[in-house]
């Protein structure tokens, strides 16, 4: 990485750290990109370069907040080593652990922020979107690794159990989000579950 993409990776970084001190000490509505450019420490210009609009901004932010590290996450699935079932609790283990480490102030703004308005639309709707494919693309990228080595069974709709078992995990994550349950208890259920998803169609031999 360049020294240029480095200090780009820092203003970036900045700029959302600000952003997401501001929204969970007060409303999200209520706040300007002036006020996050101020408190980022960067010109309003700077910030409109990386952001153009407040959409832009959540937008990021909930990806970052709920996909967790992407580039950890790429890492697992090329270093992929032959266990369908210990890569995927690996992952989920990252996006717990990005949740986790999250200021819960911020997690129940964000949370509101998804939630249906009256007439059953929601204004996260498009961004939730956005997370839900990445979600599916980490687990369709190592059935398909799972399927293509012999460990997961030829016949298996992986695309399907994919989104099923990023459904499992993305319903864990709001209960960790809501404090319904803690991380190790989450963390162990997810686990049995994913494996109730997939063990039936591993190949014995694998």
């Amino acid at each position: 990485m360049s020294l240029r993409q480095i200090n780009r990776q820092k203003t970036r970084t900045a700029i959302l750290s600000a952003a997401r001190t501001l929204a969970a000490a007060s409303n999200w509505q209520d706040l300007t990109t002036r006020q996050i450019a101020k408190a980022a420490q960067v010109s309003y210009q700077t910030l409109y370069n990386y952001f153009p609009s407040k959409a832009e901004i959540i937008r990021a932010l909930i990806v970052d907040t709920y996909v967790g590290p992407e580039d950890a996450m790429l890492a697992i699935i090329k270093n992929y080593q032959g266990d369908v079932l210990d890569s995927i609790n690996e992952i989920n283990a990252l996006r717990f652990a990005q949740i986790q480490a999250t200021d819960p102030q911020w997690l129940y703004m964000l949370g509101s922020y998804f939630a249906p308005n009256r007439d059953g639309s929601s204004s996260g709707a498009g961004v939730l979107d956005l997370v839900d494919k990445s979600g599916d693309s980490h687990c369709y990228q190592l059935l398909s690794l799972a399927q293509g080595t012999g460990q997961l069974r030829g016949d298996v709709d992986i695309q399907l159990m994919s989104h099923t078992l990023y459904c499992i995990a993305n319903s864990a994550g709001e209960r960790l989000i809501f404090a319904e349950a803690n991380f190790d208890t989450l963390q162990e259920v997810l686990a049995q579950q994913s494996a109730q998803v997939v063990s039936p169609y591993l190949n014995e031999a694998a």
